[in-house]
C-alpha cells in the first residue's frame, strides 16, 4: 500500500526536474539522466552570387527563332570572354509559338538564359556590365557558399560543445551532483537568410564613365547555427 502512495511523489519529482532544467528526465540504474541541448549561431554576409541574364528572339519558324536565340547567347559569351573567378553556364532554353485567332502559330518566340556564378562580387559585377546592351538581367540570387558555411560550422562546433558541457555541469550542480557522464550526442546545423534584399537590383547610369561597375550588389546576412543534443547521467 505504501508503495502505491509514494509513486505519485516520484512522478512529481520527475516533472519538477523537467521544468527546472528545461530537459526531459528519465531514470536508469538509479541515476537521473537528462536530455539537454545547446545552440550557438553567427551571421555571415552571403559570398556567393548568381546573375541570370535572359535573351529573346522572334521569327516565323521555330528553327529560325531557336537559331537566332543561340546566336545571341553565343555573341554574349564571346563578349564576356573568360573573366577570372566567374563561372559561365547556360540556363533554360526554350522556343514556343505565339498563336493568333485561328489558334495557329503566327510567330515563334525564343527565350534563353546565360548564368554568371562567382564568389568574387567585383569580378562578376564587371562581367555583368559587358552584357547590358545585349541581354536583360532577370534574376539576382545571393547565397552563402558551401566553403564559407563549412568553415563557420567547424568553428561553431567547438563553441556548441563547450556550451553543452557547461549546461550539463550547471544542471548537475543545481541538483546536488558533482559531475556527469555523456551518454549520447547528436550534432545538427541550420541557417536562414536575415532580412533578404530584393532579388533584382537596379542598374543605373553613373556620372563617371570610367567606373568599373554600375551594378549595385548588396548581399544579405545569413545565419549559421550548430546545435548539440545529447543525454547525460548525473553522478
Amino acid at each position: 500500500m505504501s508503495r502505491l502512495i509514494k509513486r505519485p511523489a516520484v512522478v512529481l519529482s520527475a516533472i519538477c526536474l523537467l521544468l527546472a532544467a528545461h530537459s526531459t528526465t528519465v531514470w536508469a540504474d538509479n541515476a537521473p539522466a537528462l536530455r539537454l541541448s545547446a545552440t550557438v549561431s553567427s551571421y555571415l554576409y552571403q559570398d556567393g552570387l548568381s546573375l541570370v541574364f535572359s535573351a529573346y528572339s522572334e521569327a516565323s519558324t521555330a528553327a529560325a527563332a531557336n537559331e537566332r536565340l543561340i546566336e545571341v547567347l553565343n555573341d554574349a559569351q564571346a563578349k564576356l570572354g573568360k573573366p577570372v573567378e566567374v563561372k559561365i553556364s547556360n540556363g533554360v532554353l526554350q522556343t514556343y509559338p505565339f498563336r493568333g485567332k485561328a489558334d495557329e502559330p503566327t510567330v515563334w518566340r525564343g527565350r534563353g538564359e546565360l548564368i554568371l556564378d562567382s564568389s568574387n562580387l567585383p569580378a562578376v559585377s564587371q562581367a555583368a556590365d559587358k552584357l547590358t546592351d545585349v541581354l536583360s538581367l532577370s534574376r539576382v540570387n545571393f547565397s552563402l557558399s558551401d566553403e564559407a558555411r563549412r568553415k563557420e560550422q567547424s568553428r561553431l562546433i567547438e563553441q556548441a560543445a563547450r556550451a553543452f558541457r557547461e549546461k550539463a555541469q550547471v544542471t548537475a550542480e543545481a541538483f546536488g551532483y558533482d559531475a556527469y557522464d555523456i551518454v549520447r550526442l547528436e550534432i545538427s546545423n541550420s541557417g536562414e537568410v536575415v532580412n533578404p534584399r530584393p532579388m533584382l537590383m537596379s542598374r543605373t547610369a553613373q556620372a563617371d564613365p570610367d567606373s568599373s561597375s554600375n551594378l549595385d550588389l548588396r548581399p544579405s546576412q545569413e545565419s549559421v547555427s550548430v546545435t548539440v543534443d545529447g543525454s547525460v547521467t548525473l553522478r
